[in-house]
């Protein structure tokens, strides 16, 4: 009996700590909640079966079918390869039902959670369309190839979000009449050489790439994304070799080494570099 009730004690105590590690979880709960969400009250629309929608959220769907076509050649285009799996879009009728989904960007416009990309109201009401749907599928077109798991053990974050900022650019034609330093603004020239952004260059903590208020840390994105832009300046074959040594599950500073036959540390050094010695001719 004195054993019978030894073990029971022993298992309460387990169940207790391990409910207590739950409670200091927050985010690790959100993130069961939202993986194990239901999306099947969304609505396919008829127009283009990728795109599912909320029921008083149709007319946004509507307008998603008008670009959705465009936005994923596009991407294709850039990258110079295909989506492995057909594209799912889900419209979100509110900001809040958004956040259920993705709960770690509160406040953001889109996002791709789950092999699923999500977009909240807000994708229609603030910024480029098509600029935000570009850069979700760029996200989505590496997910399908190696799985999303893969993808962010392998890619660092940096350079996750800023080759998705420079297919949203629209690759190298964003620098086509303009080298990368002229479409740079003073602040981000600044951030980059102070140091002020290196730690978004070592960072894996998805959080980073957002503000405490939920959306996107823009200047962090511009800063990763024409640091990439110039990564395809330096040698466009071998930044294209780059982004298919990507997709096929390569480890970043592998895949970096074999395409440039230099590692990125070298990379950030000759932007640095590149970017001093301008500011020094315009002074």
């Amino acid at each position: 009996m004195k054993y019978k009730k030894f073990i029971l004690g022993v298992i309460a105590f387990i169940l207790l700590l391990f409910f207590g590690f739950l409670l200091m979880q927050p985010l690790l709960i959100k993130a069961v909640k939202a993986k194990f969400k239901s999306t099947d009250h969304f609505l396919v629309l008829q127009e283009d079966t990728r795109i599912f929608y909320e029921e008083t959220a149709k007319k946004n769907a509507l307008i998603l079918a008008g670009i959705l076509p465009s936005s994923k050649s596009s991407v294709e285009r850039i990258l110079k390869n295909t989506f492995k799996r057909p594209i799912e879009v889900y419209i979100c009728s509110t900001q809040e039902v958004f956040n259920e989904y993705v709960f770690l960007s509160k406040n953001v416009r889109g996002a791709v959670y789950w092999e699923k990309v999500f977009l909240s109201p807000g994708a229609f009401s603030r910024g480029s369309l098509d600029d935000l749907v570009q850069h979700e599928l760029t996200h989505y077109l590496f997910y399908s190839h190696i799985g999303e798991k893969a993808h962010i053990k392998s890619v660092p974050l940096w350079f996750r979000e800023g080759i998705a900022v420079f297919v949203a650019n629209g690759g190298e034609s964003y620098t086509k009449h303009a080298e990368v330093y002229g479409v740079m603004s003073n602040q981000e020239r600044k951030a980059y050489l102070s140091g002020e952004t290196d730690f978004w260059f070592k960072t894996t903590n998805i959080q980073d790439a957002v503000t405490s208020s939920g959306v996107a840390n823009w200047l962090l994105y511009r800063v990763g994304g024409l640091f990439v832009h110039f990564m395809h300046a330096s040698g466009p074959d071998k930044f294209d070799a780059l982004v298919q040594r990507l997709l096929i599950g390569e480890s970043f500073d592998t895949a970096v080494q074999l395409s440039y036959n230099r590692g990125i540390e070298n990379l950030h050094a000759e932007f640095s570099e590149y970017l001093q010695t301008h500011t020094q001719k315009i002074r």
